[in-house]
């Protein structure tokens, strides 16, 4: 009779697997992960991913900073509120039919600047309204690669000048 050795070649016997122990190793694996790339925060997770797409949904309210200015263009400022909250900054030129725009929005982290192309409709009354496209162009600190695009639709008020714009669109990060 022989002498099997059935411990296999480092002398310790294998533990039996019961069922479901791979599933469970591999569910405990991907939290781990997940809570590391939680714990390193957002600015790892950015380079992880290669890019993020950001639906955004804002709402500026701007008055004129240049009043006593004679020409087609108005320097206006005010608050975004939605998606991205911030102060926003945006030097329209108006038109008869038309109105284009170069706008930064100022973030908590940076900055993403752009610019814009409406058709006018000057309607009756107090105010008129505009609609049209907008592109993202570049950004600064946490949104330094930004691009993206979207539609923009306002109002400006023919006494003052204020503008109100709400943009929805895609940012990409």
């Amino acid at each position: 009779m022989y002498d099997v050795d059935c411990m296999g070649p480092w002398k310790y016997p294998t533990p039996p697997v019961r069922p479901g122990a791979l599933a469970t190793s591999v569910v405990a694996v991907c939290a781990c992960i997940a809570a590391a790339s939680i714990a390193v925060g957002p600015a790892a997770a950015h380079k992880v991913h290669a890019a993020r797409v950001l639906v955004v949904n804002d709402t500026a309210h701007m008055t004129l900073t240049n009043p006593s200015s004679a020409s087609a263009t108005l320097i206006e400022e005010g608050r975004a509120t939605g998606t991205l909250p911030g102060t926003v900054r945006a030097r329209l030129t108006v038109g008869a039919n038309s109105v284009t725009a170069g706008f930064t929005i100022y973030l908590k982290g940076g900055t993403i600047s752009g610019h814009s192309s409406a058709r006018l409709n000057p309607g009756r009354g107090e105010y008129a309204s505009f609609g049209g496209s907008l592109g993202v162009s570049h950004g600064s600190g946490h949104y330094a690669h930004a691009s993206g695009s979207g539609e923009l639709y306002g109002t400006i008020n023919r006494n003052t000048d204020n503008a109100t714009v709400q943009v929805v669109g895609n940012l990409h990060l």
